[in-house]
């Protein structure tokens, strides 16, 4: 595939299927981990503090109905704002004749993540309201 180079004001001969030495997919990939792995980090974390919670003891850091629904939100509000990140950067990518295909994939990623997280995080607080 012949591409004009914009920094080199060249055109060269680039293989698009060629991936070894494109660091965008590197850094897409590693980018997607690392927001992934933050929202699953706060997860474990807010069920930890969520988990020490009962009706006989009041604790100011996790169980009041604020609290409980910053822990609940905060996973999702992590992956949210990592999707939309890396949307930024595929239109980036694009812009500039990079490989953006890896970026907008890390973004579905995330973004699909997020549902994932925020519906099995929200049903069980969804399951005594739609009983009664």
């Amino acid at each position: 595939m012949l591409r004009h180079d914009r920094a080199a004001g060249e055109d060269v001969y680039r293989n698009p299927n060629d991936l070894r030495h494109d660091d965008s997919v590197r850094e897409a990939v590693r980018f997607g981990a690392v927001v992934a792995a933050l929202g699953v980090a706060f997860l474990l974390i807010a069920a930890g503090l969520v988990s020490t919670c009962s009706d006989s003891t009041v604790d100011t850091v996790a169980c009041g109905a604020p609290e409980r629904t910053l822990l609940v939100l905060g996973a999702p509000a992590i992956l949210l704002v990592g999707g939309v990140w890396a949307f930024v950067r595929t239109y980036r990518a694009w812009r500039n004749d990079q490989t953006w295909w890896a970026w907008q994939g890390a973004g579905w990623f995330l973004l699909t993540s997020m549902l994932f997280v925020l519906v099995t995080s929200l049903a069980p607080l969804a399951g005594p309201a739609m009983s009664g």
